[in-house]
């Protein structure tokens, strides 16, 4: 069960960064300016929000197996249908799309993998479950520059849509059904249970805001880069078809940062460790601010921006996870990650608009080393609040 929720969101983290790692390829043979691309970044990123959003009620209704199952289905057909999308136009609805697939996936299996397993072991699940998405990122990286240069940007999508169609019906045999291990939950429950309203119940409110807020600040940063690091490096004298390989440096940093939360997740607070990362993302943004044009050292430092930057994006999932009662746990991840999905709205956005500008890479990395700052204090005080001994709420069991 934990290895078939795990490769699912191995599969979503792939199918996420596709099309930035695409883009180069894509602008070049559709003979538009990288920004034009920015409308299908972001309502991908609104996709996946508003997946985030509904799969809590979704969950409670039909049960994780059910929505992983139906959102696995959604983003395979999307993927493929992207493949042979013929114009921006319909390039960008096709995203959508899949995005409200990439949404609903990594919180329902987050809440599969967690509920059936001991409250002790759930921050660690968590963790181990999401960083699919790291180890997706970076099997797109890798595989992307070697499929786009060889068979063209739809390889990208073809390769993850037929990878997810293997793993549909292995999902459907091999999941285990959560109602049925636990016993079923009266439908008023479960519905109250997933309201978003106990997300602000007064032991959990004033750290849901905070969590919001930092999960807000990391992903905008995080999508700058994951959807624009390939362009970003072209004007270094990367090909586009060593572009991707930008991803891949941070999908190995990824990686490297979601192991850092599990082992220190096993002597620390999970809100420690986060504020430990983000200081590290801090740092490796403003050094790459400031180097030339070494391609070996450039994809070292935006490895470490990886590192940084997905152990957050990662970590919030696992507050989230230890927040909240049983009943709103998707809940409570799907909202945490969709505010940080809002974020990856505006992140391409930002970053298209400062490309569209003509502003050098330097200069977007350093302005990205501002919300990150903004993200240190949020968890900072977060931390504080999870380290009250007399404090009675889930988050400190």
């Amino acid at each position: 069960m934990l290895a078939l929720t795990f490769v699912a969101v191995v599969l979503d983290g792939y199918d996420t960064i596709a099309l930035g790692l695409s883009i180069p390829a894509l602008a070049e043979e559709w003979g538009v300016s990288a920004s034009h691309f920015t409308p299908a970044l972001s309502l991908t990123s609104l996709g996946v929000a508003l997946g985030y959003i509904a799969v809590g009620r979704l969950v409670a209704r039909f049960g994780s197996k059910r929505v992983i199952l139906a959102a696995v289905l959604l983003f395979t057909g999307g993927s493929l249908l992207t493949a042979a999308a013929p114009s921006l136009w319909e390039l960008t609805v096709l995203r959508f799309a899949t995005g409200l697939g990439l949404g609903a996936v990594m919180p329902a299996a987050v809440a599969h993998a967690t509920v059936l397993n001991p409250p002790r072991l759930r921050q660690s699940i968590a963790v181990f479950v999401t960083m699919g998405i790291s180890l997706g990122a970076l099997l797109a990286g890798l595989l992307g520059s070697r499929l786009v240069g060889a068979y063209g940007w739809q390889s990208v999508f073809i390769a993850g849509g037929l990878a997810s169609a293997v793993l549909f019906p292995l999902l459907w045999l091999g999941l285990p059904d959560e109602r049925t291990v636990l016993g079923a939950v009266e439908p008023t429950a479960a519905q109250h249970g997933a309201s978003v309203a106990r997300l602000f119940d007064p032991g959990v409110r004033t750290r849901t805001v905070l969590l919001w807020g930092f999960s807000f600040l990391i992903f905008s940063v995080y999508y700058i880069f994951s959807s624009w690091l390939p362009t970003l490096l072209t004007s270094y004298g990367f090909s586009t078809g060593l572009a991707p390989l930008g991803s891949a440096a941070l999908g190995v940093g990824s990686m490297i940062g979601a192991g850092l939360l599990m082992v220190g997740a096993l002597r620390f607070r999970m809100t420690s460790v986060l504020a430990a990362t983000t200081v590290a993302a801090i740092v490796f943004l403003t050094v790459s601010g400031f180097l030339g044009a070494d391609k070996v050292l450039l994809l070292i430092v935006f490895g470490g921006v990886g590192l940084g930057l997905q152990a957050g994006m990662i970590g919030q999932a696992a507050v989230a996870v230890s927040l909240y009662p049983d009943r709103a746990a998707a809940t409570g991840v799907g909202w945490a990650s969709s505010m940080g999905r809002l974020g990856s709205v505006l992140g391409p956005i930002v970053g298209g608009a400062l490309i569209a500008l003509g502003a050098s890479t330097s200069t977007i990395v350093l302005l990205a080393c501002l919300p990150v700052v903004a993200a240190l204090v949020l968890v900072i005080v977060l931390d504080r609040s999870t380290a009250d001994p007399t404090d009675p709420t889930p988050a400190h069991h």
